[in-house]
């Protein structure tokens, strides 16, 4: 099978596992808004932020080093492995053992959001060291054993949370199945992983100091990255309250599913571009640029269709409450979680796109260059949001998370073509544009419909078009799949 086939048909595997628990978390996330409130669910929103600043620091941007190492010809994988396994481990125990006492000294937070944010806290220890395992799978190109493990992690954590509302349990209760199937989920992975490497600590000074010294950057472009995405719904929690973080929760939620997918399909492609670029391979222009057309493709009907279904997606997800749920109002007009949906979907094309640049920039080792422009683009986002919060809560985190990604989209695009000598073909762009457009048309008009059957049609008409218009035709589809190609 072909690098092509094999990175579409992993990357196709893992969006269909991806798919399986992205239902399972928006079942979570629709049996939690109806049975917490508005309010409670903003308290478990400000959980999950919170612990998730502390994530970063335990991962110390181990994960990309990880994969860039390993995928690179004539490389220790084992030594690497162990080192980095090995410093995941006590980075996370330290960090969230840190996270959980931080979080008893803030002030604002309730006893219900410090109490959960050290049961969080403990789940998360084993979905970081899970990752370290994700990287090993990603290198081997079988993600969808990863795919596997996440599924029956997330299952266990669906049907729990389902049984606990059952039986009316308390915020903590619920957020104690979080911590039994994130172990499980490592486990399984660990299963998997031991088939290359087995589980094993190991000390290697030098290797320590090199895996430390190439993933700093990194951990600063995460991090700041993270205060960039995140700060956001912090900055509410602190200001406005639980409720204001209730209804922003949703959308933001929504937003951050979205971006698993170009996450998917980057991941995927990343080792392959490493190995391209280290054998200077005349083959990496080319996949770069079938990258970005991929991006495209499933950028634009994305932003349009969560524009047209805003409203009654989030009427399926979060129910009715939320359709009327406001804080903010600009003269008659009020913003309920709907409208933050529509300003937060412009944020998704730009953001789904800039996958591609940031991940050249590490596969260049030029990680360090996005450390000022990720600096200077956080700093103006942290600006922006404590001066227009106060006034506008989440309507200004919305906006201003739009804005400021539209910088770094920009930014981005320019740090990677001073570094690396490739132009960019445009001519898929305004064929997708119109796809995507009659998409929307059809979307509008049957929007009281059904949701789950509207999406279908408005998919199946969105690909129908591209194939039209020749976007992409059969012969690139029996390149990715090899069943096209049997008997030939």
């Amino acid at each position: 099978m072909t690098l092509t086939r094999r990175v579409a048909l992993n990357t196709i595997l893992q969006i269909v596992g991806k798919v399986i628990v992205t239902a399972f978390s928006l079942f979570v996330v629709a049996i939690l808004t109806r049975y917490l409130g508005v309010s409670g669910y903003g308290e478990y929103t400000i959980i999950f932020t919170y612990v998730s600043f502390w994530a970063i620091l335990a991962d110390f941007g181990f994960f990309w080093v990880l994969v860039r190492e390993i995928s690179k010809p004539n490389t220790d994988h084992e030594e690497i492995f162990h080192n980095v396994i090995t410093l995941k481990a006590l980075f996370g125990l330290v960090v969230f053992i840190l996270c959980s006492l931080v979080g008893f000294l803030i002030p604002q937070y309730s006893w219900t959001v410090k109490i959960g944010v050290a049961l969080i806290s403990a789940s998360w220890f084993w979905m970081s060291l899970n990752s370290t395992y994700v990287g090993l799978l990603q290198s081997k190109l079988e993600m969808y054993k990863a795919s596997i493990s996440e599924i029956v992690g997330r299952l266990i954590i669906l049907v729990g949370v389902y049984y606990l509302i059952r039986i009316n349990a308390s915020l903590y209760g619920i957020l104690w199945i979080y911590i039994i199937g994130n172990l499980v989920n490592f486990l399984i992975s660990l299963y998997f992983g031991s088939k290359y490497i087995k589980f094993r600590f190991r000390y290697n000074p030098k290797m320590w100091l090199f895996i430390l010294k190439e993933s700093t950057p990194l951990l600063i472009l995460s991090f700041v990255g993270m205060i960039h995405f995140k700060i956001d719904t912090v900055i509410l929690s602190l200001m406005k309250g639980a409720t204001d973080v209730g209804i922003y929760g949703v959308p933001s939620k929504i937003f951050e599913i979205i971006l698993l997918v170009p996450g998917i399909f980057v991941g995927n492609v990343f080792p392959i571009l490493t190995q391209y670029y280290h054998n200077k391979d005349e083959r990496l222009n080319s996949s770069i640029q079938k990258t970005f057309d991929f991006l495209v493709v499933i950028a634009i009907p994305i932003v349009v269709g969560l524009v047209v279904l805003a409203w009654p997606i989030i009427n399926f997800i979060a129910g009715s409450e939320y359709l009327k749920a406001s804080s903010v109002s600009i003269g008659s007009l009020t913003f309920p979680a709907p409208r933050i949906l529509i300003i937060l979907a412009i944020s998704v094309g730009f953001s789904c796109i800039l996958n591609i640049f940031s991940n050249l920039l590490t596969i260049l080792g030029k990680q360090r260059s996005q450390v000022m422009p990720m600096i200077v683009i956080t700093v103006i986002n942290v600006t922006l949001n404590i001066i227009l919060i106060p006034r506008y809560s989440y309507l200004a985190a919305a906006v201003v998370n739009c804005f400021t990604n539209l910088i770094m989209f920009f930014w981005w695009s320019h740090l990677t073509h001073r570094y690396l000598k490739f132009k960019l073909e445009y001519n898929i762009t305004s064929k997708v544009l119109f796809a995507s457009l009659v998409m929307g048309l059809l979307l509008y008009f049957f929007r009281s419909y059904n949701i789950l059957l509207t999406t279908s049609l408005g998919i199946i008409t969105y690909f129908s078009v591209c194939l039209i218009i020749k976007v992409f035709d059969i012969n690139m589809l029996r390149q990715m799949f090899p069943k096209f190609n049997k008997g030939k």
